[in-house]
């Protein structure tokens, strides 16, 4: 099969670019760590959070594979686990209270798609709580799964560069820690197991990060980790669900294309890739279809960190958390160029994809 883009299944792509949007602050807690510096620091010793889970059993009586979030009980209620998580992801942010009082300031969260297990809405009190603790104002929500944190980057990006609000929170979070949820996907044959090679270990996290214009983050002497450069999202008419036919990664070639295109020189300028595949055999492929349309762009379209192998898939929580980890490995001098681009892809079909720029300001 041909890995160019049939023009029947061409997909519209919503597009951003803009030259002053700033990342000044980034909060992770993960099963690997509970900031962002230790969870970076243990992926880039590829160290794996991922164990057995001590109260669930798969379809063949095994315990399940699991990356825990280590404070947390295992008994306590998913509202409960993300909210404390949210909590942990946002104490390692640079921002005072009194900052984000005076300032016109907005508040993203994205959060996990509806699935067995799962009522958004019941997470929504939990989850609002940590934000409005912190004296951010009540988040606008994206339950887009595993592509929400950065669709919820590209709308943070957006309304700053557009002058609508000085100083966003993006935050996402997520947690597969649910019996119904863990069962019905071990049914599906979702999950890693000892049988199955072709699924995912599941995990939960939060991840949060502060985007401000050049000129409030100036005012505010908060530091410029990077910019937000260029955001896409679109759908896959093709989904992992879908019986439709297979999917060719169209959703995720357009959102991909969309930010090279926003480049100067785009030929070899991406210098690192950070996604959410998993272990599962769509993603996989739907990668490989992209990659072989867009490899031009990339000093190594192979070269790539998909970190669920650490610490698990953490489902909408992945946009931030890779932020953090391109910021750190800029920060600890191991990143290999400073544009790196960040793409996830959502059960439901979203796809969406991030370009930074992390030279010197």
């Amino acid at each position: 099969m041909s890995a160019s883009s049939p023009a029947s299944t061409a997909v519209q792509t919503v597009s951003w670019q803009g030259p002053d949007v700033c990342i000044c602050g980034v909060g992770a807690r993960t099963p690997l760590g509970l900031d962002a510096a230790s969870s970076a620091a243990a992926v880039r010793a590829g160290i794996s959070a991922v164990t057995v889970h001590p109260a669930f059993l798969d379809r063949a009586d095994e315990p399940m594979a699991f990356a825990s979030d280590a404070l947390l009980d295992e008994c306590a209620p998913l509202p409960e686990r993300m909210g404390r998580m949210l909590a942990g992801a946002l104490a390692g942010l640079p921002m005072d209270r009194g900052d984000v009082d005076r300032l016109r300031a907005g508040c993203w969260l994205g959060l996990p798609e509806p699935r067995t297990g799962i009522v958004v809405s019941d997470l929504v009190d939990a989850c609002s709580e940590p934000l409005q603790a912190a004296g951010w104002p009540a988040p606008q929500l994206l339950a887009r799964g595993h592509a929400a944190g950065l669709m919820a980057l590209q709308l943070a990006a957006q309304r700053i560069s557009e002058g609508a609000v000085d100083l966003a929170l993006v935050a996402a979070v997520d947690s597969y820690q649910d019996p119904e949820t863990l069962h019905r996907l071990d049914r599906s044959g979702w999950l890693m197991s000892a049988g199955n090679r072709n699924g995912f270990p599941p995990g939960e996290a939060a991840g949060a990060c502060v985007l401000a214009s050049r000129g409030v983050a100036h005012r505010l002497g908060l530091p410029v980790l990077g910019r937000v450069v260029a955001a896409s999202t679109a759908t896959e008419p093709l989904p992992i669900r879908s019986t439709q036919g297979v999917c060719i990664g169209v959703g995720l070639t357009a959102v991909l294309r969309s930010v090279i295109a926003t480049l100067a020189q785009p030929t070899g300028a991406i210098t690192a890739t950070y996604c959410d595949l998993n272990g599962q055999r769509y993603r996989n492929e739907e990668f490989v279809y992209a990659m072989l349309r867009t490899q031009e762009a990339f000093v190594d379209a192979h070269d790539y960190l998909c970190p669920a192998d650490c610490w698990g898939d953490v489902g909408a929580a992945c946009g931030p958390l890779f932020v953090a980890l391109a910021v750190a490995a800029t920060q600890r001098g191991y990143a290999k160029g400073p544009r790196p681009l960040l793409w996830a892809g959502s059960e439901s079909g979203y796809r969406s994809a991030v370009l930074l720029d992390l030279s010197p300001a």
